[in-house]
């Protein structure tokens, strides 16, 4: 009989201890669940309030261009940064990038996906002040034609890159992102860093340079006699007066430009201009002491904007 109730009394403490470990299951796992619907709630709020943010840029580059169509520059109201807006806990900010004002990557190639020579030229000048080897550009192109065929030493197809440890295929299409340059032979590391500021990745072949919001470093490549420190005190004396260009002849009139060798003025004529089409908005949302970043790419065309692009990747 005693040891009946010793085993009743040991079944019972292990329905009980079996009940307990059940129970402690359950409220972990209804916490997890109740912690991954706010974080789903919150990733919701963000998003909203991102694309709230991302109607307002919008909003500003339209009006820009009903008010001012002749020109662009860094003076008007679409260049200035959005202060921070409360919310209801939290706070959203951004601030507009004229992606018109870098080279871009995809003008190194015409429609039809033969290497574009002008632009090739500007772009090996912009690697060479960067201190890289300018011939790189001919691996960019290559990243980009259709063929399987390298146009230079410095080039590199799918042959290249799948004989690499990580390997994968040349894209053989235009650049989507800027991003997408860390994979081409000789942007690899610090090389990208190098050159990232001043490039981008616009879905066109035709862009131009806005001379108006380009960094003084873009401007240096027209010519490799201009002197970027010379270029950088123009800009900052321009825009101390709020003075800007309205069309390409004024650059050439003033110094250093003015020294310019004119076969190579004609030959980057046509990758310049004074207006903008391309933007990037960057929005950070700061929702319940957690911090969301977002980037949403922006083409205005006949006085409006159309989002051609979105990433939710820190910036």
């Amino acid at each position: 009989m005693k040891r009946q109730r010793g085993i009743a009394l040991i079944t019972i403490l292990m329905m009980v201890a079996l009940a307990t470990i059940i129970a402690a299951t359950i409220a972990k796992r209804q916490a997890n669940t109740n912690e991954n619907t706010a974080y789903l709630m919150r990733q919701n709020q963000s998003l909203f309030y991102a694309q709230s943010a991302e109607s307002f840029f919008s909003e500003i580059l339209a009006q820009d261009a009903e008010s001012n169509s002749s020109a662009d520059y860094l003076q008007e109201v679409w260049a200035k940064p959005m202060p921070g807006f409360p919310i209801d806990g939290g706070m959203v900010s951004g601030q507009i990038l004229d992606e018109s004002g870098k080279f871009n990557l995809n003008t190194l190639t015409h429609a039809d996906g033969t290497p574009n020579p002008e632009a090739q030229a500007y772009f090996e000048r912009l690697l060479r002040r960067v201190g890289l080897t300018p011939e790189s550009s001919q691996a960019v192109i290559d990243w980009q034609d259709p063929d399987d065929l390298t146009i230079g030493a410095m080039g590199a197809e799918s042959n290249h890159y799948g004989g690499l440890s990580q390997s994968y295929l040349a894209a053989n299409a235009i650049f989507h992102s800027q991003e997408e340059l860390k994979q081409v032979r000789g942007f690899e590391g610090a090389n990208y860093d190098r050159i990232a500021p001043y490039v981008t990745a616009i879905p066109s072949h035709t862009t131009k340079i806005n001379i108006n919001t380009a960094p003084a470093l873009v401007l240096a490549a027209l010519d490799d006699q201009l002197d970027p420190n010379a270029i950088q005190a123009m800009l900052e004396m321009k825009q101390a007066k709020m003075e800007y260009f309205s069309n390409l002849n004024e650059l050439w009139e003033i110094s250093p430009f003015d020294q310019m060798d004119a076969q190579n003025k004609t030959a980057t004529a046509n990758l310049l201009d004074v207006k903008s089409t391309f933007f990037k908005a960057e929005i950070e949302v700061i929702l319940s002491d957690r911090r969301r970043q977002f980037s949403s790419y922006l083409m205005r065309e006949d006085k409006h904007v159309y989002v051609y692009s979105r990433s939710l990747a820190p910036f």
